[in-house]
């Protein structure tokens, strides 16, 4: 009678065990497995999958704080000319003038939106100043809100990597997260310029500087305000007509598309647009492109 018992409880043992084994997640980052120390991914009620985000954003290489007022926890990441995704070019002359020198986002506890900030800088300061000379706010809505467990900060993994350029993969049989660095056209040195702007669809065209090491580049998805919209790409016509009025200044044409997509007046519209390219060295990279387009009634282009 004696072994019974112990026979049932050890079979019960380690079909317990099974199962937290099996209902463990795991966090990929660039291909290298997240270590949790004193703090583990869940599942919540609602079927959300909640991660401690310090130890999520230290992996990204993210500087991580605590704001005890505020009961928020702040992610940032500075960056330099020479590293910055994100460029602009504010003399419409075709230079880069100014780029990204940090982006910021806090996590509240209680909230279910997440605060976005991010300081431009110029690029002729010898050194970069404390003040930027613009800046940027958006408040990101999330599907859930942000809470405090064991003193740990948790929400979707999803919200943070998107802020920072990751894109995020979750395979639900073996309970992993993937996260993926994005690069972005302007680290490839890619331009994006806007040749028709119409009410009813706009035209874009993606070149690159004549030493360049991308091939070719393949649209993947488009997304605007985070809708999928439709989109073509240039016929030889439309492409020919680019060439005829771009002349000898038009650097190498990688490719251009239309979108179809109504503007209304006095409206901005944020552009995300996922791409692969293919780089010289037969090496592909997942690329971002991130576009705000103003429409305040002004219309015309080439197209």
């Amino acid at each position: 009678m004696k072994k019974i018992i112990v026979f049932v409880l050890l079979f019960l043992f380690c079909m317990g065990f099974a199962v937290n084994a099996q209902d463990s997640i795991n966090v990929v980052i660039d291909g290298e497995t997240v270590i949790f120390t004193d703090a583990v991914p869940f599942i919540d009620e609602n079927n959300r999958t909640l991660v401690p985000l310090r130890a999520i954003g230290e992996a990204m290489g993210l500087a991580v704080e605590w704001d005890p007022i505020e009961s928020a926890a702040i992610f940032s990441k500075e960056y330099t000319w020479e590293n910055s995704p994100l460029y602009q070019d504010d003399n419409y002359d075709g230079i880069y003038d100014t780029y990204v020198g940090y982006e910021k986002v806090r996590f509240i506890i209680g909230s279910n939106t997440a605060i976005y900030d991010v300081g431009w800088y110029d690029k002729e300061s010898s050194v970069k100043e404390n003040n930027p000379v613009s800046g940027g706010y958006a408040e990101i809505k999330m599907d859930t809100a942000a809470i405090n467990k064991d003193s740990r900060v948790y929400a979707p993994v999803r919200y943070l990597a998107n802020i920072f350029r990751f894109d995020v993969a979750w395979d639900n049989i073996t309970k992993l997260v993937a996260l993926n660095q994005l690069t972005t056209t302007y680290q490839l040195g890619i331009r994006t310029e806007l040749v028709a702007g119409w009410e009813n669809y706009q035209g874009w065209i993606m070149t690159a500087e004549k030493d360049t090491e991308v091939a070719s580049v393949e649209i993947i998805e488009i997304n605007i305000n985070d809708n999928s919209v439709d989109y073509s790409e240039l016929t030889e016509e439309e492409k020919q007509t680019i060439y005829d009025t771009y002349d000898e200044t038009l650097n190498i044409y990688l490719t251009g598309f239309l979108v179809n997509n109504k503007l209304e007046n006095n409206t901005s519209y944020d552009y995300s647009i996922r791409l692969l390219v293919n780089m010289k060295d037969g090496t592909q990279k997942n690329v971002i492109l991130d576009i705000n387009l103003y429409y305040n009634g002004d219309q015309g282009g080439i197209l």
